[in-house]
C-alpha cells in the first residue's frame, strides 16, 4: 500500500474508536454539555447587558473601545460588530481546546505501546504513516467535538440572545475557523509528547506538564515583554488568525501548522527508531 492510504486507514480506524469508545462518548457528551450550558449563560447575559444600554450609547463603538484593550486597532474595529458571547466561547474554546486533545488522544499510542498491539500495524503499515494517521485522527476528533459544541453555540446565541441568525452563522464560521489550525498545532505536541511512553496515564501526564509548561511561557512573554516565546505556545496565534489584515492571518496559519508538522515530523522520526 501507498503511504497515503495506509495513514487514510490508520485515520479513519482511529476516528472510528475513539467516537465509539466509552471515554470518547462520555468527554464529547461532557463537552457538548459544558458547552451549551456555557453558551445560554452568556448569550443570557450579553441580551441583559444590550437591552439595559442607556439610549443613544452606540455599540459598536463601545465594543471596540472593549476588544481594542486585547488586540490590536484594526482588530478590534473588526470585531466590533461580533456577538460578545461568542468571542467569549472563542476564548473558552482556545483556552480550555489543549485539556480536550489532552484527555481525547493521551492513550492513542502510548496505549497500544502499554499492550504491544501496536506490532500489529508496525508489520501492515509503514511507522510513519502510523504516526501522521494518529495524528490527524485526534485532531479530526477535536475537531467533531469542537464543530458539535460550536453548532450548540450557534443555535443557543440565536435562540436566546434574540440576534440574527446569518449573523452569527457568519461570525460562529469564522471563530471556529480560527480554533481549527490551534488544535492542530496541540495535537502534534500530543502526539509527539504521548508517543514516547509507553503508560497512557504517565504520557497524560506529561502531556499536561507540558501543555502547562507552554502555557506558562505564553504569559511570561507578556508580563516580561520577551515576545519570541509567545510563538511556543499555539493559543497566541489567535490575535494572527482573528486579524483582518492577510499578512497577519498567513503568520497564524504558518505558525500553527508549523508546529503541528514539525512535532509529527519530530513523532514519527523517534518512532522510526524505538523498539516496539
Amino acid at each position: 500500500m501507498s503511504p497515503m492510504v495506509e495513514i487514510q486507514l490508520i485515520t479513519w480506524r482511529d476516528l472510528q474508536k475513539s467516537t465509539r469508545s466509552i471515554k470518547g462518548i462520555a468527554l464529547a457528551a461532557m463537552t457538548l454539555a459544558g458547552g451549551a450550558g456555557a453558551s445560554m449563560l452568556l448569550a443570557w447575559l450579553d441580551r441583559l447587558r444590550r437591552d439595559r444600554l442607556p439610549e443613544g450609547v452606540d455599540l459598536h463603538a463601545l465594543q471596540e473601545q472593549a476588544f481594542s484593550h486585547v488586540y490590536d486597532p484594526d482588530t478590534a474595529k473588526a470585531l466590533a460588530d461580533c456577538p460578545y458571547s461568542l468571542w467569549l466561547m472563542l476564548l473558552a474554546t482556545i483556552w480550555l481546546g489543549p485539556l480536550l486533545v489532552a484527555l481525547m488522544g493521551f492513550d492513542s499510542i502510548s496505549g497500544q505501546l502499554q499492550h504491544r498491539t501496536v506490532r500489529y500495524w508496525a508489520v501492515r503499515s509503514r511507522r510513519g504513516s502510523y504516526i501522521v494517521g494518529k495524528f490527524l485522527g485526534a485532531w479530526l476528533v477535536v475537531l467533531t467535538v469542537t464543530l458539535g459544541m460550536n453548532v450548540i453555540v450557534w443555535a443557543t446565541t440565536a435562540a436566546v440572545g434574540g440576534l440574527a441568525v446569518g449573523s452569527v452563522l457568519a461570525w460562529g464560521v469564522r471563530f471556529f475557523a480560527v480554533s481549527v489550525p490551534i488544535s492542530a498545532a496541540w495535537c502534534g505536541i500530543a502526539t509527539l509528547v504521548g508517543s514516547q511512553f509507553r503508560s497512557p496515564i504517565v504520557a497524560l501526564f506529561v502531556i499536561c506538564a507540558t501543555f502547562f509548561g507552554l502555557w506558562l511561557a505564553g504569559v511570561i512573554s507578556r508580563l516580561a515583554d520577551v515576545s519570541w516565546l509567545a510563538y511556543l505556545y499555539p493559543s497566541s496565534y489567535d490575535h494572527f488568525l482573528l486579524s483582518p489584515r492577510p499578512s497577519d492571518a498567513a503568520r497564524g496559519l504558518l505558525g500553527t501548522f508549523a508546529i503541528a508538522a514539525l512535532t509529527a515530523s519530530a513523532s514519527a522520526l523517534l518512532f522510526e527508531r524505538r523498539d516496539l
